[in-house]
């Protein structure tokens, strides 16, 4: 018996430390982020990739993603999750499924290391490669000694994440860490 889906996946193994297609590891808003499994291994239905977050590091502004869902394991540490108005700890060995639609955003509070793996299942976007665009167009923001906050650079981070149908609420992030620092 023929399944369509499985004649588009291929066998996609990925070496401990390395990444998929051995790409090297990207900086996404200061968080080492590897491409574990690329959307191009699955046929265009899954991607996943593992973050690294350093000790009271925040992660990406509160956003909404309007077409995809992600699912996160947490494999070291523990990663606050705001999920709408609420937070959750998600510790060691727990899942957690962030579904389209809901505002979210994640950042690790405690004085440890975390990592995570955040996999996206999804036939219609390649949310690990907009990890690769926002890189790079950090990185190239940075060397040109662009302010990522300047009117025309944010137009330039809004734009991208227009093609991807997800909204990131930018000015939300100074409340967001005045109200989950460290500090408070």
């Amino acid at each position: 018996m023929s399944n369509s889906v499985t004649n588009q996946l291929a066998v996609a193994y990925t070496a401990p430390g390395q990444n998929a297609n051995n790409a090297p590891m990207l900086n996404v808003l200061g968080m080492p982020v590897g491409v574990k499994i690329s959307y191009g291994q699955t046929g265009g239905t899954f991607s996943c990739v593992e973050t690294h977050m350093a000790p009271l590091q925040f992660g990406p502004p509160p956003h909404v993603h309007y077409e995809l869902d992600e699912i996160m394991l947490v494999l070291e540490g523990t990663i606050t999750v705001l999920e709408g108005t609420e937070t959750r700890e998600i510790p060691t060995g727990a899942y957690h499924l962030r579904p389209r639609g809901i505002v979210h955003t994640f950042w690790n509070a405690h004085n440890a290391p975390a990592r995570f793996l955040d996999m996206y299942p999804s036939n219609t976007q390649d949310f690990a490669h907009y990890l690769e665009e926002l890189s790079d167009l950090g990185g190239a923001i940075q060397a040109e000694g662009g302010n990522p906050f300047a009117p025309e650079n944010m137009a330039r981070f809004k734009a991208l994440d227009a093609r991807y149908n997800h909204e990131v609420f930018y000015e939300q992030m100074p409340e967001h860490m005045a109200k989950y620092g460290p500090n408070v």
